[in-house]
């Protein structure tokens, strides 16, 4: 059996961010701060839209597994950077889940930290 595209490309962001670690105050210096209203907006449009659990959960337990060993946590030196940049990179993951049902503004909103550092989402896993 063939992975979901989808799950593929969350696999794929998951195992770039891993390999990424070295520079990740860079990438987390691209959220913007404060958060502005229509990202809040994107992210709760995000919250409102349902993947399969099984996909759901094979991300969320592939991106735990990713921060325990990737010393991102430490890397970025505070507990509340950490919180909001993990949910911000949670939050790209699981909207990749989700992409052909989110609006591509709100889809770019999301990812667009992780995309200026880099990462292409279009590309195929």
């Amino acid at each position: 059996m063939t992975e979901d595209p989808r799950r593929a490309v969350a696999n794929r962001l998951i195992s770039w961010m891993e390999s990424s670690a070295g520079d990740v105050a860079s990438i987390n210096a691209r959220r913007p701060r404060p958060r502005p209203p229509e990202l809040k907006a994107a992210q709760d449009a995000l919250l409102k839209t349902r993947a399969p659990a099984a996909q759901k959960q094979a991300v969320n337990k592939a991106t735990r597994d990713m921060w325990a060993r990737s010393g991102i946590r430490e890397a970025l030196g505070s507990d509340s950077e950490f919180m909001g940049f993990s949910s911000a990179f949670n939050m790209a993951a699981h909207a990749v889940l989700v992409r052909h049902r989110l609006e591509p503004e709100t889809f770019d909103l999301i990812v667009q930290p992780f995309r200026d550092a880099g990462f292409d989402f279009d590309q195929e896993a």
